[in-house]
């Protein structure tokens, strides 16, 4: 599985260099057309900190409060990272986007030779381009975790399907301090344990647990700080959020009915994207399973991770959460494996959704 690694590098740095110039020719129009007479880096550094981002940078500079607060939801490890080149930086956007750059190269490699080791090297590089030019590929770019994330998660896998439990058991415990949804790798890691070891348990298995201690420090800090071990799962239950475990199907419900009976275009916009992507997140999760080519353990992956984000009263977001369900990649390469000319029609009209998707954020409208 590791054929050609380093030549993967170019891939990966070339899909992110392209996507950072999209944003950087978007962004400037944006501020051109809606915002003239914004100073151009003034623009970019407020523009880029739009929801989300505003937590996240806040935890960076400021750190947890000192009560129960809605940033109490969000884990500490991208702000962690941020803060610590904030001390060569000294600018905490500047700081964000240069980890964010790097995170997501490292991401496209691990993810390139996780495909290289399944398929070829022609699925390899279309699967690189179709997530760097993903619609919404803006969010690996702007102050959020989803670069610092599926670094750590691409890694997870790939060292799973490459036998190295050890690496994998340790990035997936990073993976746990970016978002949670990093404990849908441990079931994964697992699944890949048993495989390799003629399905009979064994005292290792145990080690994988090992992916959550990051989430029990993080509690034990929060139980130090304000009082609370559960922070993390109460902040979600704040007004701010009004989150709590719920059956996909309820959340589908909420959320196909706001858009049902919305007569707010925007609004009819944002909904009618929550839908689709949950339900395509569902397919490709589906789809996963009936194909004898994937890995049981990627689907497994995918499945749960999709079921993390989908389990919500309403689907919120659900844009942005497809981007966890990376390994799906290996599916779509597999459907247009015949058809070269498909992937590159793919790959064009998901740059132009992903145009539109900058756009949006630009303008500080909701984007998921």
């Amino acid at each position: 599985m590791t054929r050609g690694p380093a030549s993967l590098w170019g891939t990966a740095l070339a899909a992110v260099a392209l996507s950072r110039l999209l944003w950087l020719g978007v962004f400037i129009a944006v501020l051109a057309l809606d915002f003239p007479g914004t100073p151009l880096l003034t623009g970019l550094h407020d523009h880029l900190v739009s929801w989300d981002a505003i937590s996240f940078m806040s935890i960076a500079t400021h750190g947890y409060p000192a009560h129960l607060d809605y940033r109490d939801a969000f884990l500490p490890g991208f702000p962690l990272v941020v803060r610590a080149v904030m001390f060569i930086v000294r600018d905490d956007v500047i700081s964000a986007w240069l980890v964010n750059a790097v995170a997501e190269t490292i991401a496209l490699w691990y993810l390139a030779r996780l495909v290289m080791g399944e398929r070829d090297r022609a699925a390899s590089t279309f699967s690189v381009w179709l997530i760097a030019l993903a619609p919404t590929a803006l969010f690996f770019i702007a102050p959020f975790s989803e670069s610092t994330f599926l670094a750590s998660a691409a890694a997870s896998l790939y060292y799973a399907r490459a036998g190295q439990s050890g690496k994998a058991i340790l990035a997936a415990a990073l993976a746990c301090t970016f978002r949670l949804t990093g404990l849908a790798l441990i079931p994964a890691l697992a699944l890949e344990q048993l495989r390799r070891t003629g399905w009979r348990p064994r005292p290792e298995l145990l080690l994988i647990l090992l992916a959550a201690v990051p989430l029990l420090l993080f509690g034990a800090y929060m139980q130090i700080h304000i009082g609370d071990a559960l922070a993390l799962l109460h902040a979600d239950r704040l007004p701010s959020f009004g989150l709590q475990p719920t059956p996909p199907w309820t959340g589908f419900a909420a959320t196909w009915h706001t858009l049902v009976t919305t007569t707010d275009g925007e609004t009819r916009s944002i909904f009618a994207r929550e839908v689709a992507y949950g339900l395509l997140g569902l397919v490709l999760c589906a789809g996963m399973w009936i194909s004898s080519r994937i890995p049981r353990s990627l689907a497994l992956y995918c499945t749960i991770a999709w079921l993390m984000t989908a389990s919500l009263p309403f689907w919120r977001s659900q844009p942005r959460y497809s981007l966890v369900l990376f390994p799906v990649v290996l599916l779509v390469a597999d459907l247009t494996r015949r058809f070269p000319r498909a992937r590159t029609a793919m790959l064009g009209a998901s740059a132009v959704l992903m145009f539109a998707g900058m756009w949006i954020f630009a303008q500080g409208r909701w984007l998921g």
